[in-house]
């Protein structure tokens, strides 16, 4: 049995992917210590680790919250490590953590890095700008240019992340020398022939569990003739309710059954009256209503994107920021999504790329994606590399 300690930021697109590996390290045997925010406590100890409390006892659920508090949080982060570090075998730190190469110079241990998401290099942040035609321009030509990249480092790095990375493509990249985990199938990694002469390992992305809902009306989604609708901003970018209000209305007096998640309490009441085709929640058991739905709205987060498209299920994406512009040009790339950027998002929008998803049923795309996920060795996978090492 090895003594384990993970750590992350406690932002639920962030440590959500790592869960389940904390989950198969501890079936595994192992003992397993997850250093994060006291919000993820019960989802930890769901998996069977212990939490170690660090920084706010609140989760990330804004931007605004990142950029306020995310200096303090890494910069806590990095320390608790390093104060820990002696009491552990092995330390995963995961995120976007600008300390990975640090603490391996530091620490006797080997520190193994795992990311959200799938691993950058230059060529693959080049191709994705390039696609990304949803995103801004000025984050668009920032990315797809180094010299600007590290000028915004050199600006933003201090002041966010208390580090001074070198150029912000080094947080995504693989950090470890021993071994780098991404949640990401071999298939949905762009140019992944440039990762395999890298300690670079492709687990594969693992289905969101929900939370049990007894209140949540599962049988009418699965009594309902027509389309059942799912429309989900995830956990932080959900305040944009116009964008609920658009998909609502493009479904107003169709055969469809609508069922909208806010992603947070106060925006049902914000939302006002819906029709009687909609299910309005602020949270709903999303990979239950998945297994229902026939069409999903979703920003495109990496659990969304997966989520969907482990359910089967045709998704229309509206990135706003972050990671999502990425996963949703990369579905649309691979034939297993469409993007509808955030300026066309209205009613008629909406409803004609709606009736013209939900005619062409699941793509092939998205099949041969889904089975890359299905085919690829999983948390299971990932515990025996970091065995490997261990040994």
């Amino acid at each position: 049995m090895a003594r384990i300690l993970m750590a992350g930021l406690p932002a639920y697109g962030l440590a959500n992917p790592s869960l389940p590996f904390a989950r198969a390290l501890v079936d595994a045997g192992h003992q397993v210590d997850y250093l994060m925010g006291e919000a993820f406590r019960s989802r930890v100890e769901a998996t069977g680790a212990s939490l170690v409390p660090f920084g706010p006892d609140v989760a990330v659920t804004q931007p605004t919250q990142l950029a306020l508090h995310g200096r303090r949080m890494f910069t806590a982060m990095g320390a608790s490590i390093r104060n820990l570090a002696h009491h552990y075998d092995v330390m995963i730190p995961g995120a976007i953590n600008p300390e990975v190469p640090e603490l391996e110079r530091g620490l006797d241990a080997p520190v193994i890095f795992f990311t959200p998401v799938f691993f950058q290099n230059e060529r693959v942040m080049q191709h994705l700008a390039g696609i990304g035609t949803s995103m801004p321009g000025p984050a668009r030509r920032v990315l797809a240019t180094p010299a600007l990249r590290r000028r915004a480092a050199r600006i933003v790095g201090p002041l966010l992340l208390g580090a001074h990375p070198h150029d912000f493509l080094d947080l995504l990249r693989p950090q470890s020398s021993v071994l780098n985990i991404s949640p990401a199938s071999r298939y949905y990694q762009p140019f992944v022939e440039d990762f395999d002469g890298l300690p670079c390992f492709f687990a594969g992305p693992t289905a969101t569990a929900s939370l049990p809902d007894d209140s949540f009306p599962l049988e009418r989604l699965r009594d309902h003739d027509g389309p059942v609708v799912y429309a989900t901003l995830g956990t932080v970018f959900n305040r944009r309710l116009d964008y609920f209000r658009a998909i609502i209305d493009a479904f107003r007096g169709s055969d469809a059954l609508v069922v909208v998640t806010t992603g947070r309490e106060s925006s049902v009441a914000d939302m006002g009256p819906v029709p009687d085709n909609v299910i309005l929640r602020s949270f709903v058991p999303q990979a239950d209503v998945l297994r229902e739905a026939d069409l999903c709205f979703t920003h495109g987060g990496f659990g969304s994107t997966t989520d969907t498209v482990l359910a089967g299920v045709p998704a229309i994406f509206t990135p706003m920021g972050a990671d999502q512009f990425f996963n949703a040009h990369r579905m649309e790339e691979l034939g297993a999504g469409r993007v509808l950027a955030w300026r066309d998002v209205d009613p008629a929008s909406v409803r004609a790329l709606a009736d013209e998803v939900l005619a062409a049923g699941p793509t092939p795309g998205l099949e041969r994606l889904r089975q890359s996920f299905v085919d690829s060795p999983g948390p299971r996978g990932a515990v025996a590399e970091i065995e490997r090492i261990l040994a």
